[in-house]
């Protein structure tokens, strides 16, 4: 925009404000959440360029080209996630958008490393610019773990601080996104230690992943200095310990049972300054909540729930997090100067979405995007050589082996390692279905040799079949879990003949499949579209003995992800996440 037209818009807006000139919004008769004062007061919102021009008292606001009657419903400022992952979402920027906009999620602090396992630097720019097109405002935080553990896994992309520092020219990047291999910062790892100082050194805000960090480890983690959030913390005595040390702590909702009561936390912090509070779904909504619960809204009705104030939640879900990310400027509130994005919602406890506007611009309950088009590298990222039965073969001695088995928490992030005894079948180790253990697998998927990690998975509850997904985070390598062999190959040959998604089978037969071309983890199907092709997918699995309640994010989430407690199995072997080291699958 050029110098002269800017000069323009703010002194039209200017006149507005006086009442001098005509708004090109005015919402009348709303109850205005004024996220300074926690206060609801009845006024009239004045919008010109985008920006909000004034706040009136109600009856009182300027001639508009457009009016909105609010007849007294609540207007809050456009929701913020703090943290979230696109990918998780299993759709790309553009699908994403049409998503959550509707719901009033109108900003989100993104963190694109699954993207960037896939394709570095090129994959997030990729994402990036697809964002562009869209209405939603995005904070891009540049991952500085890809892989999350490169001690125990391999991803198609390592950073280093040179391509840290190359990252910070995509568009959209503002920031350093979750800091979450914890033992490379503890162990003070000389790669690490030079992007936190390179952060430090350049005044750039880190997110933070701790689970179970706690006293001297956590001032140490957090005394690195750029490291301000967490948004892993499992009770609220360490939610509590971390907000003490000054933490921007992050509490998470959306379809995940969670471990630590927000309003027990609230009540902790009675009479406190709660503005260090911020509100994340961290990509930990399903598909099917997201077309009927929500997105931000859907969290934020789960706090309110557990007891957090209206206001105060409200806060947790805009200021807070504009502060923490220092675009408090810009977006968090409904005042004067800040930009329009806002929403009408019916109640302080639902928070059902009436109208959402985005630089007031209203956006379309059913809003339609235009597709973009990634390039063929971007569509043909699964690079594996066809897998055989025999390749999956687990020798042992014996008549009986005693193993280290990856219990999976259904509804949860979290797993247990445990230990089980089975039958040695022909020198060899195979599922067995009446203890629901089933044999699981990590696989390298980018054509780099690195091979395939396997062990044994309780949760699943199948009684035949497989299944198989190129979602594994963080690495988003190819996991599988099921009852044979036979069938365990066939679903990994199927995920790569696609180019990346979810494939079900059984008795040598595909029963069902979603495909994810776009960097093999995304699709650029609408949610509501999506929703049939998991519902099917379900339907297929619960028909073969299935009991989780959601089988594709526990196989993208829990099985591979080695930063979170107690374990998970990498395409190098199984690793006690807790210890910080592998375990033999067989227990000697």
């Amino acid at each position: 925009m050029q110098l002269e037209e800017q000069i323009n818009r703010i002194k039209r807006r200017m006149d507005v404000a006086r009442k001098q000139a005509k708004a090109d919004l005015v919402i009348r008769n709303a109850k205005l959440v004024n996220v300074f004062l926690k206060s609801v007061q009845p006024r009239d919102v004045a919008v010109a360029d985008g920006i909000v021009a004034g706040v009136y008292p109600a009856g009182e606001g300027p001639e508009a080209e457009r009016e909105v009657d609010a007849k007294g419903k609540y207007l809050i400022p456009g929701l913020i996630d703090a943290h979230t992952h696109v990918e998780m979402a299993y759709v790309s920027a553009v699908p994403f958008a049409e998503g959550v906009l509707p719901w009033g999620t109108t900003t989100v602090i993104l963190d694109p490393h699954d993207s960037s396992n896939v394709m570095g630097n090129r994959g997030v720019e990729l994402l990036a610019r697809e964002f562009l097109k869209t209405p939603l405002k995005v904070v891009l935080m540049t991952p500085p773990c890809v892989p999350s553990a490169p001690a125990f896994e391999d991803a198609g992309f390592e950073v280093t601080l040179d391509s840290l520092i190359e990252s910070r020219n995509i568009p959209l990047i503002k920031g350093i996104a979750e800091t979450m291999d914890f033992t490379r910062v503890l162990s003070q790892e000389e790669e690490m230690m030079k992007i936190l100082a390179y952060g430090r050194e350049n005044g750039l805000l880190f997110d933070g992943h701790a689970p179970e960090v706690r006293g001297l480890d956590a001032q140490a983690y957090f005394g690195t200095g750029p490291i301000r959030t967490d948004h892993e913390s499992v009770t609220v005595d360490e939610m509590y310990e971390k907000y003490e040390m000054g933490v921007h702590v992050v509490i998470r909702r959306g379809s995940l049972a969670e471990p630590a009561s927000a309003g027990e936390l609230l009540r902790r912090l009675e009479g406190a300054d709660t503005s260090r509070l911020l509100l994340a779904t961290d990509g930990c909504i399903n598909v099917s909540d997201m077309v009927h619960k929500g997105h931000m809204n859907y969290a934020l009705r789960q706090i309110v729930a557990e007891g957090v104030d209206p206001m105060t939640a409200v806060q947790m879900a805009t200021i807070n997090v504009a502060r923490a990310h220092h675009i408090d400027h810009r977006v968090g509130a409904v005042a004067p100067g800040y930009e329009a994005d806002l929403v009408l919602v019916n109640d302080l406890k639902d928070f059902e979405t009436v109208q959402v506007f985005v630089n007031g611009q209203e956006i379309p309950r059913g809003i339609k995007l235009e597709r973009v088009a990634y390039p063929a590298d971007a569509l043909h990222s699964v690079k594996i050589n066809p897998l055989k039965p025999q390749d999956l073969r687990i020798e042992a001695d014996g008549e009986t082996a005693r193993v280290r088995v990856l219990t999976v928490i259904d509804k949860t992030v979290a797993t247990v390692l445990e230990e089980e005894t089975l039958p040695v079948n022909g020198g060899a180790l195979y599922s067995d279905t009446d203890k629901d253990v089933l044999k699981g697998l990590t696989l390298e998927r980018y054509g780099r040799g690195k091979g395939f990690g396997l062990g044994f998975i309780r949760g699943y509850g199948m009684k035949k079949g497989a299944i198989a997904g190129s979602i594994g985070q963080d690495t988003q390598n190819i996991t599988a879990v099921g009852v044979t062999d036979e069938d365990l190959c066939l679903a990994i040959n199927e995920v790569a003949a696609m180019q990346g998604g979810v494939v079900l089978v059984a008795d040598g037969k595909v029963l069902a499949r979603i495909a994810m071309p776009i960097l093999g983890i995304m699709s650029d199907k609408p949610f509501t579209e999506l929703e049939g092709d998991f519902q099917a997918f379900h339907r297929a699995y619960c028909d073969l003995g299935g009991t989780l309640s959601d089988e594709v994010f526990t196989l993208s989430l829990l099985l591979s992800l080695v930063v979170i407690p107690e374990g998970g199995l990498s395409n190098r072997g199984l690793v006690d996440v807790t210890n910080g080291r592998f375990v033999d699958l067989i227990v000697k």
